[in-house]
């Protein structure tokens, strides 16, 4: 319970939520830096993780606007994990797909974005995918970068986890000195 309660302090301030639209920010700047500064090109999954890191910026800032109501907070924190789920399940394919090569490769070479929202077409510097999956010679710490794409998603998840189930538990009432801290 007491990790519980900490988490759910932590959702109801803004430099929680603050904080994790300038790691959305963070990401996707890491992904333009790869993209034009050490030029590898992105394929379809990259494209598609840029997105799904769009989803951070937008609960962080919807996090940010108004944490301390019930029916934003959740919303932001629905996307949240809808975002980070999305994510591994995205970033899972395309540690998958790096590594099959020949005719099971599952790498698509055009981004396939619902037409109510296509940016590729909009966005096509950020979102355009110009390479296919390939293994790449980039590593950090020994993990590739579908690896810690993957991790940043799954941390992203479990936190968002924490959040859900930190709404279900009962706050202590505050005493009167507790009210003016």
């Amino acid at each position: 319970m007491g990790l519980l309660r900490f988490v759910q302090t932590l959702a109801r301030h803004r430099f929680f939520w603050f904080m994790l639209l300038v790691l959305g920010i963070v990401l996707e700047c890491c992904g333009l830096y790869f993209q034009y500064e050490l030029r590898l090109p992105p394929c379809v999954n990259c494209v598609y993780e840029r997105a799904l890191y769009l989803t951070f910026i937008l609960a962080g800032l919807i996090g940010f606007l108004c944490p301390s109501n019930f029916m934003l907070r959740n919303l932001a924190n629905l996307i949240f994990m809808a975002g980070s789920a999305g994510g591994v399940l995205v970033a899972f394919d395309h540690l998958t797909s790096v590594y099959q090569t020949g005719f099971g490769s599952s790498c698509q070479l055009k981004a396939q974005f619902p037409s109510y929202l296509k940016l590729d077409e909009w966005l096509p510097w950020m979102f355009e995918p110009t390479a296919s999956c390939a293994p790449l010679d980039w590593s950090l710490l020994g993990f590739s970068m579908p690896e810690w794409i993957i991790l940043s998603f799954a941390c992203g998840l479990i936190v968002s986890v924490l959040f859900f189930f930190s709404e279900f538990v009962k706050r202590r009432s505050r005493g009167y000195i507790d009210f003016y801290r």
